[in-house]
């Protein structure tokens, strides 16, 4: 089993969970920079949409980039894609098996 998080050059991806949090969402990829401090999500919202939502943490001058959006079901599956690549790239089979694996649950649990 993988660690719960690990670093991909600069940044840090969290394990991803099927499971709601505790605002309903199901988070599938998580990543996290420190130089600069941001955070980026795609997952699963408690109305079983998809969405992307990212937070500018280090200071208030970008406070207003950040943002949450619903996308399609399509572009969540690019995104899971690209993270399956990334793994791939960095000789991290165990994450990108992750991935494939939700990739086969995406594609039979949300129409």
């Amino acid at each position: 089993m993988p660690s719960k998080s690990v670093f991909v050059g600069s940044w840090s991806y969290l394990m991803p969970n099927t499971n709601a949090d505790s605002d309903g969402h199901i988070v599938l990829i998580k990543r996290l920079s420190f130089g600069p401090c941001e955070v980026y999500e795609w997952g699963i919202d408690n109305n079983s949409l998809p969405y992307e939502e990212y937070q500018w943490c280090e200071d208030e001058y970008f406070k207003d980039e950040s943002y949450f959006k619903h996308i399609t079901k399509k572009e969540l599956t690019k995104q899971i894609e690209s993270v399956i690549h990334v793994f791939t790239e960095n000789e991290l089979p165990e994450w990108a098996n992750i991935y494939y694996k939700i990739l086969d649950w995406l594609n039979t649990g949300l129409s």
